[in-house]
């Protein structure tokens, strides 16, 4: 019987324990709409600039490259559910005139 309570008493501080603290240990990094759209335009920024500075002796290939790269974010931006179309066409105009 005394074996009994024990078991009850442990399980109830671990209810208890589980419930002080479940806002530390399931806590997600939660961030706003607004915040990962400007994320993911900055990095579609980044990778585009990275691109143009590698190819910058070359215009030919540096223009084919942009325009695969391009191509790549329309397809990635139309499968994201951050974006509307109008949006997207507004990061692809942005990053066609850099």
């Amino acid at each position: 019987m005394d074996w009994v309570i024990i078991v009850l008493l442990i399980i109830i501080a671990i209810i208890i324990a589980l419930l002080l603290f479940q806002d530390k240990i399931f806590k997600k990094n939660i961030r706003s709409g607004a915040i990962k759209k400007e994320d993911i335009e900055q990095k579609y920024k980044k990778e585009l600039q990275d691109i143009l500075s590698r190819y910058s002796d070359n215009k030919d290939e540096q223009l084919r490259q942009k325009k695969l790269f391009l191509q790549k974010v329309t397809a990635e931006l139309s499968r994201n559910i951050y974006f509307t179309a109008s949006e997207n066409r507004q990061i692809i105009q942005n990053l066609a005139t850099l």
